[in-house]
């Protein structure tokens, strides 16, 4: 960003003072300790640290001002003063985006959101120069955060917004403003927050009331709900589905998996279909594949530039990652975890192990609300369905998951713990899954998991 701090001060509703012109703002930061020379420093308040009592020291690292919400004392450097700073970030963004021109896809959705976002950006990159947020920093702090980042020289700016409670669509929306709203899909996600499916169909196509003039909505059709509500608000979504279904211009099917693991699928265009292998499987990346068809013809881009760039694609190493060890796969889908994402990877894995033992490394779905008891049933009867071998459960909701199932689980423990429980498994080929809600860092499993399936197969020591 190269905005000078008058623009900065015009843009957040503040008169310039003397000297602002010549001040050329480089980096927006909201952590006092990473700010140099030329930051723009916001004092954000949070659940732990409030900003405004490092501003002094954000100053003292170089910053060329700081943006507060209150008085503070002993800065030595400009203050510009706004109501709420977490707001005044995004209407900068907002200001940066304006002044590069660039066209802005925003991604939002239950699932598969962040896995869209960077399939199409791998697509998107190869004709034009491209931004992104990193990995899902897609909240009110996140998502501006990203914008500033991206530069006048990137053409396309693909953002990926996540909400968890009402308003949040309407909070974050305004700041991107787009040219295409791209929804993946709507299920039982953040229902603490935003009620129940309906609710969060509701949130979720709020995004579709802030695009610009001419924008376009690209919206799954698989899901009634979501399309229903977006045709409420748009005249003609591009429709898109995971399925073989007449009439949809953009269709993906999943076709299995590969001897390596990697997913075979059909995707289809009005410029014709295509037979290729993604590193990703399971039939819930379908949908995947068809979105990003959908938002890259929009973009100008061909059927042959999709398959480019989805096959050129690097996995993602907590998104259905697969992992050999010996005879053993371990698959690290530890990124995050909801019903609808639970479901599919608990589907793909038990298609996958085939007549291998199938183990499943699970933790607790996280912000349901009200619901979590009967998600966390419906999630032991999708357990059931796969028949595994094992299943070992972290969290609060074992019980409720239990029930559902029927069946003989464990608790996973700590990694020392799981550890001794699966050696005792005696398994030497077979599928483990692991997958659960963010906040149980479910990847230290995995990792230890992995540690020792390796050192089994070198003959080392367990």
């Amino acid at each position: 960003m190269n905005l000078t701090l008058a623009e900065v001060a015009r843009c957040l509703g503040a008169l310039p003072d003397d000297g602002f012109e010549e001040t050329v703002i480089t980096e927006v930061k909201t952590d006092s300790r990473t700010v140099t020379g030329g930051d723009l420093f916001f004092c954000i308040a949070g659940e732990n640290f409030d900003g405004h009592e490092f501003a002094a020291q954000a100053a003292k690292g170089g910053a060329a001002a700081v943006i507060a919400s209150r008085m503070i004392d002993d800065v030595d450097c400009p203050v510009i003063m706004v109501r709420d700073t977490v707001a005044a970030l995004g209407r900068l963004a907002a200001c940066w985006r304006d002044t590069c021109g660039a066209m802005l896809v925003a991604v939002t959705g239950t699932a598969g959101k962040t896995t869209v976002k960077e399939l199409l950006y791998n697509v998107v990159s190869q004709r034009f120069a491209t931004a992104k947020n990193y990995r899902n920093f897609n909240n009110q702090i996140g998502l501006p955060l990203s914008m500033l980042k991206a530069t006048a020289e990137q053409e396309v700016w693909i953002m990926e917004l996540g909400i968890s409670r009402r308003g949040d669509m309407e909070e974050l929306a305004p700041v991107a403003s787009p040219d295409l709203a791209v929804i993946t899909n709507v299920g039982p996600g953040h229902l603490e927050g935003l009620g129940n499916e309906a609710g969060v169909a509701s949130a979720k196509t709020s995004l579709l009331r802030f695009l610009r003039q001419g924008g376009t909505a690209v919206v799954s059709k698989d899901y009634p709900l979501l399309w229903n509500a977006a045709l409420e608000l748009v005249g003609s979504p591009v429709g898109f589905t995971g399925h073989d279904a007449p009439g949809t211009d953009f269709c993906a099917r999943f076709l299995g998996a590969d001897e390596s693991g990697d997913g075979r699928f059909l995707l289809r265009t009005p410029e014709g279909e295509v037979e290729l292998t993604a590193p990703f499987c399971g039939a819930h990346y379908a949908e995947n594949l068809a979105c990003v068809a959908a938002a890259a013809h929009h973009l100008g881009l061909t059927l042959d530039d999709v398959a480019a760039g989805v096959q050129s694609m690097a996995a993602d190493p907590q998104r259905f990652c697969r992992k050999l060890g010996g005879g053993v796969m371990v698959i690290d889908d530890t990124y995050n975890a909801n019903p609808l994402s639970m479901a599919g990877s608990i589907r793909t894995a038990r298609e996958m192990a085939g007549d291998r033992p199938l183990v499943l490394v699970l933790g607790d779905m996280r912000e349901l609300g009200e619901e979590a008891i009967p998600r966390h049933e419906e999630l032991g009867k999708v357990i059931r369905e796969a028949a595994p071998a094992m299943v070992f459960y972290k969290g609060d909701h074992f019980l409720d998951v239990e029930r559902g199932f029927g069946g003989y689980m464990r608790r996973a423990g700590e990694p020392d713990e799981f550890l001794e429980a699966w050696r005792e498994l005696c398994i030497s080929k077979g599928v483990v899954l692991v997958k659960g809600s963010r906040s149980l860092k479910m990847e230290l499993l995995a990792n230890a998991l992995c540690r020792e399936v390796n050192a089994e197969a070198q003959g080392g020591p367990k």
